[in-house]
């Protein structure tokens, strides 16, 4: 089997290209822009360069099948502004791009990802060949009606008269579905797609760095934790009401990202939460470990690692039920709560407070059920997916 993958930007493909490659699979990846060939051999650049570089790389053994488009890369980050300009230049011109190579490759398979792919499905399909879209949200229509709740009139409207019809055609040349989630796959399901065309596979968890805590007794306020691109559609401010509604001293809040829409939001709250832009992994890890509670009340999210990565260092989880990672604290090691409702997210987490005996216990389960999402599962399960593809 030849498999081809082609993503505009990495987000987490990584994982999927390298179960590809270890099993001679992968044929080619296309991207708009890698890291990979530009940081080999450099020892001049900054490290904050280096750094950036290394965001948009994939694992180094995979530099050999990347080909990447750096120069549309340029030109797009200077004229787009938005998600919608992207589409219109960036990742359109992209999608054609990749569709004029599959006329000189061989392969079997294609894996794309949506707002960069109808011309790729299409012209795969009039070669004959089979076509998965890795979903990394819910279906199109969803993301519309649960749109209302975080994006502008603007927003909203370039879902529905640009980039849902975009989608909708990709759909139209697309063999198969992959979602993160339960949650994901039923919106599929629900909008109308065949059951089976359509697969599941979580994420995984890195097991290893992300290791549970050992300690649960202490005293003082309850430490919450959030970590993710700081932006509406994350619950950014059904979470910071909630905090306002906590009575003083009861609860410590920090958030841990990068700030997307909701500036505004943390300038009007500030004072109720602590935050740090950025950390590396060895340092999150002993930042889930030091939280008493990991919360994460999205509004939209098919399926969110971080809630994993908390559980996996043995911190409970209160998530809301438009969070696909709620599949994984349903099982324990947590407490799932109404999306947008900052009263019941603030009930929550005085009960907890109230409770401490409570952390310890679910934190156990959380760390427990978290095992069963390790990255090697994850490309199990992928491989699974991939030669039912093929014998199908």
């Amino acid at each position: 089997m030849r498999v081809i993958v082609a993503h505009s930007d990495r987000q987490y493909c990584n994982r999927l290209l390298l179960a590809l490659a270890q099993r001679g699979w992968l044929e080619r990846f296309y991207t708009l822009f890698s890291g990979n060939r530009l940081i080999k051999g450099q020892r001049f650049l900054p490290k904050s360069a280096l750094a950036q570089l290394r965001k948009r790389a994939v694992d180094v053994s995979l530099t050999p099948f990347v080909e990447h488009f750096p120069l549309l890369f340029i030109a797009d980050r200077f004229w787009s502004r938005s998600l919608a300009d992207s589409v219109r230049f960036g990742y359109e011109q992209f999608d054609r791009a990749v569709a004029r190579r599959l006329k000189r490759r061989h392969f079997d398979l294609i894996v794309t990802y949506e707002n960069a792919n109808r011309h790729t499905v299409r012209t795969a399909r009039h070669l004959g060949k089979t076509t998965l879209l890795d979903l990394a949200q819910v279906h199109h229509s969803d993301i519309v009606e649960y749109g209302r709740d975080f994006m502008t009139p603007k927003q909203w409207r370039d879902e529905v008269q640009l980039i849902n019809p975009r989608k909708e055609e990709a759909l139209a040349y697309t063999d198969y579905v992959l979602t993160l989630s339960r949650f994901a796959a039923q919106s599929m399901l629900r909008h109308g797609w065949p059951a089976e065309r359509l697969f599941t596979v979580p994420l995984g968890v890195d097991t290893d760095r992300f290791k549970a805590k050992t300690d649960y007794h202490r005293a003082g306020p309850l430490r919450l934790l959030f970590v993710g691109t700081l932006t509406r559609r994350k619950g950014i401010a059904p979470l910071l009401e909630a905090m306002r509604r906590l009575p003083p001293r009861t609860v410590t809040l920090t958030l841990i990202g990068p700030i997307a829409d909701a500036r505004d939001l943390l300038n009007t709250h500030a004072g109720h939460f602590h935050y740090l832009p950025f950390l590396h992994h060895k340092a999150l890890a002993e930042h889930y470990r030091w939280a008493d509670l990991f919360v994460f009340p999205s509004l939209l999210d098919s399926w969110a690692q971080t809630v994993v990565e908390a559980m996996a260092c043995g911190t409970p989880a209160i998530v809301s039920n438009r969070t696909g990672a709620s599949e994984a604290v349903e099982q324990g090691g947590g407490w799932i709560i109404p999306a947008n409702d900052p009263q019941a997210l603030a009930e929550a987490i005085l009960r907890c407070a109230d409770q401490p005996e409570l952390l310890a216990t679910e934190g156990l389960k959380a760390a427990q059920v978290a095992k069963q999402y390790s990255w090697e599962r994850y490309e199990e399960r992928l491989v699974e997916v991939m030669l039912s593809i093929n014998r199908g």
